[in-house]
């Protein structure tokens, strides 16, 4: 089996930020619900990639996390447990990472009314619009090779 040359992953549900490890009796403890993350997000690059090799050149990343609610978390903890999920699988090590696209889509604020071309403020269990289309929570991921990057 030829390796790809870009590795792309969808999975459902809204996107989980790396959390901070807790300090008990001096021992850091990843907490359960980051833990659980990164194994699924693991066995999902597993399951769809099962023979292929971490590439060991410079790479592409780009992710979007498209989110239920328009509060937290921070962008940098959301990409934080995908680079960590995917290093060494994906690729070698993080650091081969020299391009990369991160979005974070949240929730329009306002919303169709019942009166054709009103809008409302976004209530709890109204449909979730980006731009006034509908979609999903969801994490889309793609990480490409860089054959000859410019230095």
């Amino acid at each position: 089996m030829e390796q790809p040359s870009e590795f792309t992953l969808c999975l459902p549900g809204d996107p989980v930020p790396k959390g901070r490890p807790r300090v008990y009796n001096g021992h850091a403890m990843t907490p359960k619900r980051t833990v659980r993350a990164e194994e699924r997000l693991f066995a999902e690059f597993r399951l769809k990639y099962p023979q292929a090799k971490p590439y060991q050149c410079p790479v592409r990343l780009e992710a979007e996390f498209w989110m239920s609610h328009r509060g937290r978390p921070d962008l940098d903890n959301l990409l934080k447990l995908v680079l960590d999920s995917l290093n060494g699988v994906a690729y070698a090590d993080d650091v081969q990472i020299i391009d990369a696209r991160i979005l974070k889509h949240r929730p329009d604020r306002r919303v169709p009314g019942s009166k054709p071309g009103s809008m409302r403020n976004r209530k709890t269990g109204d449909p979730l619009l980006f731009m006034g289309e509908p979609y999903e929570p969801h994490t889309e991921i793609h990480i490409s090779e860089i054959i000859n990057p410019t230095n």
